[in-house]
C-alpha cells in the first residue's frame, strides 16, 4: 500500500496551476502580437497610402464620354469591402477584371481595355474603341455598329456614299447578324474597287437571306446569303463589263440571288 503525502498533493496543485496561468499568458501574448501584426498590415495596405493609387493615366478615349468613363472608375475605386475598407485604392487589391467588366457594359463601344499597374502609386488604362463601319437604322432608331456586328449608341440616319447606312425593315429586329455585315461588308468593299458606292443596304421586313443594295448607278443590286455572296459579284463583274458597251443600259434593278445567273429590269 503506497502512502500519499497531503503537503506534496498541495504543492503538485499550486504548480499545475502555475503552469496553466503560464500556458494562458503566452496564449494571450500571441494573440495579441498577432492583433498587432494584422493591425500593421491593414494600415500599410489601406491607411498609411503606401499604395493608394494616386496617379491615373487613360489613353484612347475618343468617342466615349470622359467624364462618364471616369465617374465609373472613381466608383469602382471607392467602393469598400464590407461597408468599412476602400480596399480597391489598394493597388495590389484593385480588381482590374471587374473594372473592364463595368466598362464594357457600359461602354459597348470599347473594344478593349488594358491596364498596367507601376507601383507604387500609378495606373495606366489604354482603351482600344471599335471603328465605325456605318449605321444600322432598325424600326425604332439608328446606331452605330463595327465590323464584328456590335451596335452602340444613338445617331441618326444618314443619306450619301461618305458612311454605310443599312436600313432593317424587319420589326422585330433588335440586333444584328454577323454574317450579314461581313457579306455586306464585302458588297462594299468590291463594288468602291469598281467605282460603285452604295448610298445604302435594305433588308426587308420579311427577310429570309435576300437584301438589296442602293448604287450610285442609280439601280440596286438583289443578293441572298443562300448563295456564296463573292460568286455573285464575280458575276455582277462580268455582267457589268459587257452592259457598260451598251449606251442605253439603265435597268431599276440587277438580280443575282439565282447562283450563277443574272436577272434586270
Amino acid at each position: 500500500m503506497r502512502v500519499y503525502d497531503a503537503k506534496n498533493l498541495k504543492f503538485q496543485d499550486k504548480l499545475a496551476e502555475k503552469r496553466r496561468k503560464v500556458w494562458i499568458l503566452k496564449i494571450l501574448f500571441f494573440v495579441g502580437l498577432s492583433v498587432v501584426i494584422v493591425g500593421f498590415i491593414l494600415y500599410l495596405l489601406f491607411f498609411s497610402g503606401l499604395l493608394e493609387i494616386k496617379e491615373v493615366s487613360v489613353n484612347g478615349l475618343d468617342k466615349v464620354d470622359n467624364d462618364k468613363f471616369n465617374d465609373g472608375f472613381n466608383k469602382r475605386l471607392n467602393s469598400k469591402w464590407l461597408g468599412l475598407l476602400e480596399h480597391q485604392k489598394n493597388m495590389f487589391f484593385f480588381d482590374s477584371g471587374a473594372f473592364k467588366a463595368e466598362a464594357f457594359a457600359v461602354f459597348p463601344e470599347i473594344k478593349g481595355i488594358f491596364i498596367s499597374k507601376k507601383p507604387p502609386h500609378a495606373l495606366d488604362i489604354d482603351v482600344t474603341e471599335r471603328e465605325i463601319a456605318g449605321i444600322w437604322c432598325f424600326v425604332d432608331g439608328c446606331k452605330y455598329f463595327d465590323k464584328e456586328g456590335v451596335t452602340w449608341g444613338e445617331t441618326t440616319r444618314s443619306s450619301g456614299f461618305l458612311i454605310l447606312v443599312v436600313d432593317d425593315l424587319r420589326l422585330d429586329s433588335q440586333s444584328i447578324d454577323l454574317k450579314l455585315v461581313a457579306d455586306m461588308m464585302l458588297i462594299y468593299e468590291r463594288l468602291k474597287e469598281t467605282n460603285i458606292l452604295v448610298s445604302k443596304f435594305t433588308v426587308p421586313d420579311n427577310f429570309i437571306g435576300d437584301f438589296n443594295a442602293h448604287t450610285s448607278r442609280s439601280y440596286k443590286l438583289m443578293f441572298s446569303m443562300d448563295s456564296n455572296i463573292k460568286d455573285q459579284l464575280e458575276v455582277l463583274k462580268i455582267f457589268l463589263a459587257e452592259k457598260q458597251k451598251e449606251s442605253e443600259f439603265g435597268p431599276q434593278y440587277v438580280d443575282l440571288r439565282i447562283n450563277g445567273r443574272v436577272y434586270f429590269k
